[in-house]
């Protein structure tokens, strides 16, 4: 293994090690001192690839962005055409499955900064034109196949992630598990309906 390898592994070790520990501690009292010592590693190590806590807010925006494309991609490999590909995908976006792949509390205190650091929000905007643009992408693909009549792929994809973003934002604050499934189940069948499509006959 080189050297670069295991410097990209030491670097996701400390971002996954930020990331549990902000979950336990919460991100505002999460230190590289506290990192450190759940790694059981001296500080000085962690500085040595994250300068700042500032740079282990950015780092762990950016993990957090690999673990939604990774839906997209485990739809792709289970799915071989378009059409099964976008069904798949929504019942997943709008499922525990999707909202449970980064703490709420973490995401929520890490989006606080957007108001305050540029480069925080530039990191969420990628998340989100990132996400979207492949949503679309899949949107054309599947309007040109036919299955679905879709005039604007980006505005459709807009549409749907305003909608998933409300939704989650709206069931953290829900107590009751069965009010937050039906919930999901609501707004997965408006994103179906959006699109023009029967949740429940894919044909």
């Amino acid at each position: 293994m080189g050297l670069s390898n295991i410097s990209d592994l030491r670097r996701r070790e400390i971002v996954e090690a930020f990331y549990n520990t902000a979950i336990k501690e919460g991100l505002e009292s999460t230190s590289i001192a506290k990192i450190a010592k759940s790694l059981e590693i001296p500080p000085s190590l962690i500085i040595h690839y994250y300068k700042s806590k500032s740079e282990l807010v950015t780092a762990l925006i950016d993990h957090c962005l690999e673990l939604y494309l990774q839906i997209f991609e485990k739809a792709y490999t289970q799915k071989k055409k378009s059409p099964d590909v976008l069904y798949a995908l929504l019942q997943r976006m709008f499922s525990k499955d999707w909202n449970e792949l980064f703490d709420d509390g973490v995401y929520y205190s890490a989006y606080a900064l957007v108001f305050r650091e540029a480069e925080v929000k530039e990191k969420f905007n990628k998340i989100h034109k990132t996400l979207r643009s492949k949503f679309s992408e899949l949107l054309m693909e599947c309007d040109e196949l036919g299955y679905i009549d879709c005039k604007d792929p980006e505005q459709s994809s807009n549409l749907i992630f305003s909608l998933l973003d409300g939704t989650y934002y709206f069931i953290s604050m829900l107590d009751s598990e069965k009010e937050q499934k039906q919930h999901l189940r609501q707004s997965e069948e408006l994103a179906f309906e959006i699109l023009g499509l029967d949740k429940h006959n894919k044909n």
